[in-house]
């Protein structure tokens, strides 16, 4: 992977899927590091997903979804 700086770095990146009872989001237990690297989180749907206009990481994670059955494929 090329960073922004142009450092090439090697990364094995592992992701889960998580189902919540609740909705509600709580920064109450990140650590030092979090909370000044996060500048905010919330859960997305597939539709906002696939319409966003942001930055999201990473890129194919629609895609990444629908492949581990979590998100239908776009109709």
């Amino acid at each position: 992977m090329l960073l922004p700086s142009g450092e090439t770095v090697f990364a094995v990146e592992q992701y889960f899927v998580v189902h919540a009872e609740s909705q509600t989001l709580s920064s109450s237990e990140w650590t030092l590091h979090e909370t000044q690297v996060m500048a905010d989180h919330h859960w997305w749907s597939a539709q906002e997903l696939r319409s966003t206009g942001e930055k999201v990481w990473p890129e194919a994670l629609v895609e990444m979804l629908v492949d581990a059955g979590v998100f239908e494929p776009a109709a």
